[in-house]
């Protein structure tokens, strides 16, 4: 769910959820930032717990790009770029706004983004790997279970130990009420949202939380949190195995690809099986190569690029040297953040090892070559024993009464697959679901046509017509 370069049950109704009182306003000191006069920065101090101010506070790194037609702006758009863990004050301050949104959108609106509390230049969180390197992965022993679980445990007490409290609020819900602080202290009553993968389920909370003070919003490779841990895995795995075929399909037609006229199916299985025996040069073994399919097999825009250096790597490693996979994988990933935040949200929800057999059984079943190596298998691994329990688990987020949200997927998105749209648009009363028949991981980065009816639709407020496809 992270955008790679820039950069997944009780009901409750909409009507039962608590009043969310307004955060207080707090005034920016907009600064330029590095790049120069067009882009501003600023830093926001927020409670460490909304419920509780006295515990303490934190601080947020923000970063805008103000209107370039100031006189005919439209409004604020926000954006979170996906993750959990994504960077998007970061983003906007290394100049990549213009690629991002375009000019059409930068003349009327002001571009704000921030780094979520634990992520870039806000406050840090930096405790050690998703999943540590050796550990298992896809336990095939009630001990190598075991390992995975006491390395989650371990992982997660010494990243209590040294951040306190900030561990214990980094859910959703909590970085949607950071955005609202940041809407109160830029003197809006609302705000208009971007929220592509991950940052899908992050509108979807802010909507919940503050429906009367949503614009206009697209979501786009939706996160459907009302599906649980194990339909999030076998829903992405299906998909990947599908994204893998189309992968070996591009190298046959591609004789610039490293395993261009080999069997690339055969290829990684073997590999796979050589690495699990013993590791690869670099001390890579075979679920650091697994865990590097979720890494790049969901293209953004780019095929050609990450698949070339799947497949390069591949050839290396089927030679005995797996140094390609080295930083190219979820074993070994260091962003702390999206471990600290899946578990609050995203929570594995193992009940033992035949549970977790069980799991793995079922995902081998509906992708026999990927099998459970997908984002939702890294999050849950990675959880397996976390000392701090969900705050925000899995459930519906069922929302009546903000203006029309426009969710945007493609038909082959191997990271958010289709099913996870359909199932939120039903969630969302009002809402529009565009599908594009593309393959990519966000319809705004695959799609040039769905990032157009996106664009129009943040210009006038107007929703594509019913049944409009790409």
């Amino acid at each position: 769910m992270m955008l790679k370069g820039l950069l997944a049950l009780g009901l409750i109704g909409a009507g039962l959820l608590p009043a969310v009182p307004a955060a207080a306003a707090a005034p920016l000191d907009w600064k330029p930032c590095d790049q120069g006069p067009t882009i501003e920065c600023a830093r926001l101090t927020v409670p460490l717990d909304h419920a509780n101010p006295r515990k303490g506070t934190t601080e947020l790194f923000v970063a805008r790009i103000p209107a370039s037609d100031q006189a005919h702006k439209l409004g604020v758009l926000t954006f979170n770029p996906g993750g959990p863990g994504g960077a998007g004050a970061s983003i906007l301050e290394a100049g990549l706004g213009a690629d991002l949104f375009g000019p059409e959108l930068l003349k009327r609106f002001d571009v704000v983004s921030f780094d979520p509390r634990g992520t870039g230049q806000s406050s840090q969180l930096d405790c050690g790997p998703v999943l540590r390197p050796g550990v298992p992965v896809f336990p095939r022993t009630k001990h190598q279970y075991d390992a995975m679980v006491a390395a989650s445990r371990e992982l997660g007490k010494a990243c209590l130990a040294k951040n306190g409290e900030l561990m214990r609020h980094l859910d959703t819900r909590t970085a949607a009420r950071d955005l609202d602080a940041i809407r109160a202290a830029l003197g809006v009553e609302k705000l208009s949202y971007f929220g592509p993968s991950y940052g899908s389920y992050l509108g979807t909370t802010y909507a919940q939380l503050f429906p009367r003070r949503v614009d206009r919003m697209v979501l786009d490779g939706i996160v459907d949190h009302a599906q649980g841990s194990t339909r999030f895995v076998l829903s992405e795995a299906r998909e990947m195995e599908r994204g893998f075929d189309r992968l070996a399909a591009w190298c046959a037609a591609t004789p610039e690809c490293a395993l261009h006229g080999k069997d690339v199916g055969k290829v990684y299985d073997a590999v796979v099986r050589k690495a699990d025996r013993r590791p690869l040069t670099g001390g890579v073994n075979g679920d650091q190569i697994r865990m590097a399919l979720p890494m790049f097999l969901p293209t953004l825009g780019d095929q050609a690029g990450p698949w070339s250096a799947f497949t390069s790597a591949l050839a290396k490693a089927s030679q005995g040297d797996g140094s390609g996979f080295v930083g190219g994988s979820y074993v070994g990933y260091p962003e702390s953040a999206y471990t600290a935040v899946s578990c609050m949200d995203f929570p594995g929800e193992f009940r033992g090892y035949a549970d977790v057999r069980a799991r793995l059984a079922l995902a081998r079943a509906v992708a026999p070559r990927v099998g459970a190596a997908v984002e939702g298998w890294v999050m849950a691994a990675s959880c397996s024993g976390w000392p701090i329990p969900p705050t925000n688990p899995w459930k519906p987020t069922p929302i009546s009464d903000v203006p029309g949200v426009l969710i945007l997927n493609n038909t082959h998105d191997p990271a958010t697959p289709l099913d996870q749209a359909v199932s939120l648009h039903h969630q969302i009363r009002g809402s529009r679901l565009l599908v594009s028949d593309t393959y990519g991981h966000t319809s705004w980065f695959n799609s040039e046509c769905a990032r157009g009816h996106a664009t129009t639709y943040f210009l006038t407020g107007k929703l594509p017509a019913r049944g409009t496809t790409c």
